[in-house]
Formats: C-alpha cells, sequence, structure tokens
C-alpha cells in the first residue's frame, strides 16, 4: 500500500526494485539490444507464474478476511457504480503521456487498477469527488516513483523540496519547479493542486500533513530497507502505521461523506483508537495479500509474516509460511476486537442528548468500514495484477493461495 510502490505503500502501491523501468534506468551504458533482452526478462519475471527449477508450489490456507473482519454483516457494500466511467477517463489520460512515462511505467501503473481503488474506496462518492479521489491516488504513486530506493539512492529525490511543493500545491500558492529535471515533478505539481484544494482547510491540512508524513515514513523506510533492519511483531507493526498513507486516504473520505467531526473529538482517545485500528485492518490484511508476490521476489523481509517467523518472542518457526500465515490472522483479528471497542468507547462518552454527535461518529465508522471492505476488494480483484493472489475461482472461494518454495 502503495507496494505504492514496492514496500507497502497504501497506500501500497510501490514499485518493485526489480520492475523493467528501474532496470532501464540501472543499464543504460549496455548496448541497446542488451537493454531489451533485459527488459524482455524482467517482464517474463513479472508476468510468469511458473515457479523456477529449484522451487516447488505448496497450497496454503490463508485466514478468511471475509470471515475475519464479518464482511457478510455489510451486504450492501458495492464498488462505485461510477468505476467503468472512471477507468476510460484514466486511460485517456495515459494516452495523453506517452512521451512523460515510458511503456513499462505504464505497466506499473495499469496494473495497481487506480479507478478500481477510488471506487472501491469510496463506493458512494458521486463522480466528481470520485476524481478528485482518483487524482489524490495518482499523487501518491508518483511521488512514490520518485522515492523509490534506486532514485534516493542516486540523489534524485529530494524529500525537503517535495513538502515543500505539497505545501505550496495544496494553498495553490506558486511553487517553482523549473529546475527540476525529472517530468514527474510538473505533473505532481498539476495532481496535487487537482486534489487537495477542493477539499475545505480542516480535511485539505489533515490530507496534506498526512501525505508528508507518509512520505517523511517512507523514506526513512527506504533507508531500513537497504540496512536490512530487523523488527520484532510489535515494532513492525508500530512501523507498519507509518507508512501505509491511509490517515490522509481517510480525510479525503470523510470530505466526501461530509462528517463533520471536530478536530477535538477526533483526536479523544477512543476515535484515535478507531482511527488506528482502522489503519491495522487494511495494513496486516495487505501483508497477507501480498505476502505470496513479496515471498517469490525474496521482497517479504517486511512483512508481518515473516516478522512473525523470525521474532523470537512469537511461537512461530522459522520457515512455517501457515504458522506465519495464522498468526497474522490472529492480529488481524485482534484489530478487528479493537475497532468495535473504540466504537463503543466513542458513543459511551457522549451525552444522551447529543444525538448529532452520535449520528457523525456512526458516519464515521461506516465510512471506516467502506475503506476496509473495499481495500480487499481492490487487492483481491484479478485485474489487480501486482498481486495476483488468487490463481482459480477454488481458491479465491476458500482462501487458499499458491506460493512457490525453495525445496
Amino acid at each position: 500500500m502503495p507496494t505504492l510502490a514496492s514496500s507497502k505503500g497504501l497506500f501500497l502501491i510501490r514499485l518493485h526494485p526489480s520492475s523493467p523501468h528501474l532496470l532501464e534506468k540501472r543499464v543504460t551504458s549496455l548496448c541497446a539490444d542488451t537493454i531489451q533482452s533485459i527488459k524482455a526478462l524482467a517482464i517474463h519475471h513479472e508476468t510468469c507464474h511458473c515457479p523456477p527449477f529449484d522451487m516447488r508450489t505448496v497450497q496454503y490456507q490463508l485466514p478468511n478476511l471475509d470471515l475475519l473482519l464479518d464482511r457478510h454483516s455489510r451486504p450492501s457494500y458495492k464498488v462505485n457504480p461510477n468505476e467503468p466511467g472512471l477507468e476510460k477517463e484514466f486511460t485517456a489520460f495515459l494516452d495523453k503521456l506517452q512521451n512523460v512515462i515510458s511503456p513499462f511505467q505504464r505497466k506499473e501503473i495499469e496494473g495497481a487498477q487506480l479507478p478500481l481503488c477510488a471506487a472501491a474506496y469510496a463506493p458512494d462518492a458521486d463522480i466528481q469527488k470520485l476524481r478528485v479521489y482518483l487524482d489524490y491516488f495518482v499523487l501518491l504513486l508518483l511521488v512514490e516513483v520518485m522515492s523509490d530506493v534506486s532514485n534516493a539512492q542516486a540523489g534524485m529525490f529530494d524529500l525537503d523540496f517535495m513538502i515543500n511543493l505539497l505545501n505550496a500545491c495544496a494553498d495553490n500558492q506558486p511553487f517553482d519547479t523549473s529546475k527540476q529535471k525529472d517530468p514527474l515533478v510538473n505533473l505532481t505539481a498539476r495532481f496535487a493542486r487537482k486534489c487537495f484544494p477542493p477539499l475545505a482547510p480542516s480535511y485539505r491540512d489533515d490530507a496534506t500533513q498526512g501525505t508528508i508524513s507518509y512520505l517523511q515514513a517512507a523514506a526513512q523506510e527506504n533507508y531500513d530497507r537497504t540496512n536490512r533492519a530487523a523488527f520484532t511483531v510489535d515494532s513492525y507493526i508500530a512501523h507498519r502505521r507509518k507508512v501505509v498513507a491511509i490517515s490522509p486516504v481517510i480525510a479525503f473520505n470523510r470530505w466526501m461523506a461530509r462528517i463533520s467531526l471536530s478536530h477535538e473529538i477526533l483526536q479523544t482517545p477512543p476515535l484515535q483508537g478507531l482511527l488506528e485500528a482502522a489503519v491495522d485492518l487494511i495494513a496486516l490484511s495487505n501483508d497477507l495479500i501480498s505476502y505470496k508476490k513479496e515471498k517469490q521476489q525474496g521482497e517479504d523481509i517486511h512483512n508481518l509474516v515473516s516478522v512473525a517467523m523470525a521474532d523470537p518472542a512469537i511461537p512461530v518457526k522459522s520457515g512455517d509460511i501457515q504458522a506465519g500465515l495464522d498468526f497474522a490472522g490472529s492480529k488481524i483479528a485482534e484489530a478487528y476486537s479493537r475497532f468495535q471497542q473504540c466504537k463503543l468507547d466513542a458513543l459511551a462518552q457522549l451525552a444522551s442528548d447529543d444525538l448529532e454527535t452520535r449520528s457523525e461518529i456512526l458516519c464515521y465508522v461506516d465510512t471506516l468500514l467502506e475503506t476496509i471492505d473495499g481495500n480487499i476488494v481492490w487487492q483481491i480483484d484479478p485485474r489487480t495484477v501486482r498481486y495476483h493472489l488468487f490463481e482459480t475461482p477454488e481458491e479465491r472461494e476458500h482462501w487458499l493461495v499458491s506460493i512457490h518454495v525453495e525445496d
């Protein structure tokens, strides 16, 4: 979540370091034929689901997120019906960027299924607000592409510059990008000006500052990845909360749902606990869904399943993938229990006659649940090739996952 680019972003979308467009940067000194061969191999690596010769495929039982999150109690949830139209508009937009992004970057962007993500996260938004929402997801993807590990190591990403850009664009103030060589910088400024200013100040401040906090944490995560920082389960979950861009996403959701809870109420312990539990439910569910792909790409060190197998305080043996998956499921169940308790605590703190605030809190809870449900729907959809979780309808029905493991 962005993964949003290859740690986990969502945001959850980060481009994996072995992505073809990053290989393109690293091999510019090679002859053209060699470059094309490497690109072809990279594309084959990402699209072929056949295990290498020294590996075998094992089927594991995933914790059933539909049951863990009681999704059957919310049968009215549906993906926003404006999604097909939004997808067409987005495709037309990408067609206009042929001189800005490479075919490989376009492949990554299309694979993220951002229109579906927006429509799944905001099932009731009108088309105008849904467009603003999609613009924000595009913004997240752009800054994550630019802040990728390779760019950071090459000195091509200036975090302070990006923070200043976001603050200026959010306030519709001028900001000079003329000295920036990366064409994605101007595109980022364009989308920041499209997605932040339509929000009322209270929502806009939360969305902007939440995005900045996320970028700062993602930059630290890039450093941690290159230094292979070790995590315990507790430290990993605390870290994970910082590097998933859900808090700013929820600020947009509050705006779309016209939730007018005051800053003071949102900062009370029950409401803060509610938000933290929602972030955990989204982030840890992503760990389950993304584990298959990360394991097969050797990028699973920053995943709760692998952290549980490495933490000596956790009764999960090293290499016991099924036990690691089960443990991750238990942490998701704990987070959902916390979510429900925080909802009760938030309502209990109100005066009995404060019906307006009670209604606002219940609307906020429903909005968070829609975001949680939408996150799952988006990630397991077959069109979201980033994860390619289920390979058959039977696997989807029974929450089974086939993973390539070493013999």
